[in-house]
């Protein structure tokens, strides 16, 4: 009880040292928990996370490419499509190299808008004659193919999903602008005009009404098939099955050439990488490249958490490091400073030097402890919501592997400052004893 009661007694009269030592270590260990949450999520999702996608694979035009290719010329565009013969070599050098693959496909080409239902206007205005029609008809084989999606990832909010096995299946699915434009629901029939062949039409039933979910925006600038709002997505069962997905002889550089794109699906970011060695091993054609939308959407989406990392992490230096050698200063300036008088007397009256010494020992643990388990919990609890806040929603919670070790840091820092200020007392000279008052030691 002595000790207890000196103690507290100490604490108050040097009270602004004492407040100062408690808001330094509440926020040094707030803070830091904060912050390793955070850099630890930044190190998983460039790390195990990210080598433990399933990333997939396709070969699209380079941008130089994609500058050639004319929205409102056919040849200009066409003659860039590779058709199913030109992924075959790549396919067969994989299986060589026994790597576990799958593979889908998408296929897309324009269609013109009737009566029945209209596109968004684009800001450029040009015959369908040239364009091949104001919509974008894009078919998936099956989900994994509506995964690799370069329009933008989208969520169906009205209706159902497609189905991707069925060939007398005829819903699509059309964009809720496009929805709202034209008064159509889900279970209404619609009909879309043939790239090339005028009188020719296709019908669709609305299967269900999608929005985009990546927080894109929607192009305006340009033809009204190039607003990813007027793509319309069915089956590839369903569009192979009209014929109007077909590769033929007579679609040869018209629009009515689809473009179809073999998405190779991997189980693993390393198999991924030998994909792309050997495809470039195998002569790319010409003006393409191998790009993985699964992988380019994972990297966006840790994008903002990679930056808030960048931010945090000389923050977090500074309040670890910086913050542990201001508590270091006010435990010495508390202890060894300005207490000789205090110690004699101590001394004097009885007191023993180990006594003495466990009294400022206890004196640190007062103003550092609470705080600091203070700052563990607020930080720990607090971690997910803060690193959200800073990394663009991206969650980083404060896990147990991060938590115990950062406790036992904690704990041994908070024993080092206390024995610090044990150590003034056993240091304490007794010849001081007879030294005038105003001497200080």
């Amino acid at each position: 009880m002595f000790v207890l009661t000196n103690a507290w007694r100490a604490v108050t009269r040097r009270w602004v040292i004492s407040a100062l030592t408690v808001v330094v270590a509440l926020l040094v260990s707030f803070g830091t928990i904060a912050s390793l949450a955070l850099l630890q999520e930044n190190d998983a999702a460039h790390g195990t996370d990210y080598d433990a996608q399933n990333p997939n694979a396709m070969l699209r035009p380079t941008a130089a490419t994609q500058a050639k290719m004319k929205a409102d010329d056919a040849k200009s565009t066409v003659s860039h499509y590779l058709d199913i013969t030109a992924y075959e070599p790549y396919a067969i050098a994989v299986q060589e190299q026994n790597l576990a693959f799958t593979y889908s496909l998408v296929s897309t080409v324009p269609v013109r808008q009737t009566s029945s239902i209209k596109a968004i206007p684009g800001a450029s205005d040009a015959s369908s004659d040239k364009t091949g029609g104001e919509f974008q008809l894009r078919s998936f084989y099956d989900g994994n193919a509506a995964k690799s999606n370069d329009y933008g990832t989208y969520q169906v909010v009205q209706g159902k999903k497609l189905k991707y096995t069925d060939t007398s299946f005829t819903g699509a699915l059309i964009s809720k602008s496009v929805a709202k434009k034209n008064n159509l629901k889900v279970g209404d029939k619609f009909k879309v005009g043939d790239p090339t062949k005028k009188d020719k039409t296709y019908e669709f039933t609305v299967q269900g009404i999608y929005e985009y979910t990546d927080g894109g925006t929607a192009k305006t600038d340009g033809y009204a098939k190039e607003n990813r709002e007027n793509v319309i997505y069915a089956a590839y069962a369903t569009t192979y099955t009209y014929g109007v997905t077909t590769e033929s002889d007579e679609s040869k550089d018209t629009w009515s050439k689809p473009d179809l794109n073999i998405v190779f699906q991997f189980s693993d970011v390393s198999t991924y990488r030998k994909f792309v060695k050997i495809v470039r091993q195998k002569n790319l054609p010409k003006g393409y490249e191998v790009v993985s939308p699964s992988l380019d959407r994972y990297e966006a989406s840790i994008k903002p958490l990679g930056e808030a990392a960048d931010r945090v992490r000389p923050v977090m230096w500074a309040l670890a490091v910086g913050g542990c050698v201001v508590l270091l200063a006010l435990v010495i300036a508390r202890s060894w400073f300005g207490r000789t008088d205090e110690i004699g007397m101590a001394l004097v009256s009885g007191v023993t030097k180990p006594r003495l010494g466990w009294q400022f020992a206890v004196e640190t643990l007062m103003l550092t402890v609470v705080p600091a388990v203070i700052g563990l919990v607020a930080g720990g609890l607090g971690a997910g919501a803060i690193g959200a806040a800073l990394a663009g929603g991206h969650a980083t919670p404060a896990t147990s592997g991060l938590v115990w070790p950062l406790v036992w840091e904690t704990t041994g820092i908070i024993v080092t400052l206390a024995v610090v200020a044990l150590l003034r007392p056993a240091t304490f000279r007794n010849a001081n004893l007879f030294k005038a008052s105003e001497v200080k030691a």
